[in-house]
């Protein structure tokens, strides 16, 4: 199995095992066999949700910039010697360490090269010059139809984007057992909701009120939810 998707389950299952107990705790009227599909339920929807929170006049200028700075590098590029292309990738090959001169590659110890990108990183890396000299056109022209369709995203401005991803996730899991823990309309300082949310941003340290935050996220996301301008779902 490739290393990068162990490394990411490996964090899955601690993020999974530090928050399970808090769903225990607050759900303990749930069956205990059903506990770990509602802490993969939160854990899903908190790291996807909401993630059309952009600012859309900064990306704009972003695409644009990135057009710009695409198309200078693809035409540099075609205009160097392809022998000399080659010597770039080959010192892809070479250590960070030796690239940027901490040591130098004819005298340091072969355990420096030991820090050398795998196989797969360099080929990645050598796939963007190829990319760039035969897929230029294609490049431009995609992130053009990008900022041409790009819709405005969720309105979050300066609100504690994180807090609602919390808020968000956790009522999903709370609306598969609203006999346990009931979404209000509103929050004002009760409620099992509130002690769940309160445990939850404990957690995940977020500094923010949780009544704000939930009446925060009810007033402008899940009551404009119809309304939002995001991306289309193909």
């Amino acid at each position: 199995m490739d290393k990068s998707i162990d490394a990411y389950q490996g964090a899955y299952v601690q993020r999974f095992r530090a928050v399970r107990p808090i769903f225990e705790k607050h759900f303990h009227s749930v069956d205990t066999d059903r506990i770990p599909d509602l802490v993969h339920r939160f854990t899903a929807a908190k790291e996807v949700g909401l993630y059309e929170n952009w600012n859309y006049e900064q990306q704009q200028e972003l695409l644009t910039k990135l057009r710009a700075q695409l198309g200078r590098a693809a035409e540099s590029l075609s205009k160097i010697h392809k022998v000399v292309l080659s010597e770039v990738s080959v010192n892809l090959t070479l250590p960070l360490e030796v690239l940027n001169g901490t040591y130098d590659r004819k005298t340091c110890e072969k355990e420096v090269f030991d820090l050398a990108p795998t196989r797969a990183e360099v080929d990645g890396a050598d796939q963007v010059f190829q990319g760039l000299l035969s897929f230029a056109e294609n490049l431009d022209k995609a992130i053009k139809y990008t900022q041409d369709e790009l819709p405005v995203g969720i309105p979050a401005g300066n609100r504690n984007i994180d807090a609602w991803r919390i808020v968000e996730a956790a009522v999903e899991v709370c609306h598969t057992y609203p006999d346990v823990v009931n979404v209000s309309k509103k929050m004002n300082g009760s409620g099992p909701l509130r002690r769940l949310l309160v445990d939850l941003f404990k957690h995940y340290n977020i500094n923010s009120n949780v009544d704000a935050a939930f009446n925060g996220w009810k007033k402008h996301i899940d009551s404009k939810r119809d309304f939002l301008d995001l991306l289309p779902i193909d």
